[in-house]
């Protein structure tokens, strides 16, 4: 995997979106990146994921929906030349397709709101994505009209499922949801604004105007973690956007993100990711 994403320019001649049926020999989708949005149905295939920091095996089916400018690459086995082993479908469209503020319709709110989510990767396994995936693969065969209407429809279902992971972190993709309340959302962008200083509890109750205990309890309701637990997963993040760019040691990474001591460092990554920070960056050689 390069130490850079590739960039892809998507082309889409006359249609307002892009939609692609692709077969592979080998599962092998390079780490790369594109300003437009992605929705990806595999139907067959197994290997490993990589999404922002996020990675994982996978088996079989799978829809995942990807925001712009989120570095991603499929990784599967090398064992055949001659049969087919992965297949999927793509659809990449971008942010104004359909038109200017077309999507800040009320109309079309909760659809907004997945479109945000997906900057940091969206893994669907709700019940009613066999529909979906239906749905998807019958868009290949429709006209530009229907096919517009069918992604609205697509896009509809998948902004009431409520079972699905969100993928990459939020201190990799520094992306806020903006359907937080403003309270939160403010307090969520003092910590991404301030995550690399000494930011502990008290600076964060301050900043809230509220005592240690009342944030700590309130930030806990909200969020269903402690604020430590959030700061560490933010500067993780971080550490692993820098440690996929190759371009600092271990140690300074350490330090340009937050931490003081690279013994905790070291402990809280493992804790986080599963594996070490040079176990990490090796994915990148």
């Amino acid at each position: 995997m390069p130490h850079d994403p590739i960039f892809e320019k998507v082309l889409f001649s006359e249609s307002s979106f892009v939609i692609k049926e692709e077969h592979f020999t080998q599962f092998e989708i390079p780490w790369h990146v594109h300003p437009e949005f992605e929705l990806t149905f595999i139907s067959q295939g197994r290997g490993k994921f990589n999404v922002g920091d996020y990675i994982a095996d996978f088996q079989g089916q799978n829809l995942i929906m990807l925001g712009p400018n989120l570095p991603h690459s499929w990784d599967g086995p090398k064992e055949s030349d001659s049969e087919v082993l992965a297949k999927q479908i793509v659809i990449q469209f971008p942010f104004d397709f359909l038109g200017t503020g077309f999507f800040e319709n009320s109309a079309f709110r909760r659809i907004d709101d997945l479109l945000k989510r997906s900057y940091r990767g969206i893994l669907f396994h709700d019940v009613k994505i066999q529909k979906v995936t239906k749905m998807i693969q019958g868009i290949m065969h429709m006209n530009e009209f229907e096919r517009i209407m069918e992604l609205l429809n697509v896009l509809h279902i998948l902004a009431h499922s409520k079972q699905y992971n969100e993928l990459s972190s939020i201190g990799y993709s520094r992306h806020l949801n903006k359907s937080e309340s403003a309270r939160l959302n403010a307090i969520y962008g003092f910590i991404l604004d301030n995550f690399t200083t000494h930011l502990d509890l008290n600076t964060m109750a301050s900043y809230a105007s509220m005592t240690p205990q009342a944030f700590s309890r309130y930030f806990r309701e909200r969020t269903r973690r402690t604020f430590i637990s959030f700061l560490n997963e933010v500067r993780i993040g971080y550490a692993c956007r820098l440690l996929s760019e190759k371009s600092m040691s271990i140690s300074q990474i350490c330090y340009e993100s937050g931490y003081s001591n690279l013994s905790n460092f070291n402990r809280q990554f493992k804790k986080i990711k599963s594996m070490t920070p040079s176990q990490y960056a090796r994915g990148f050689d």
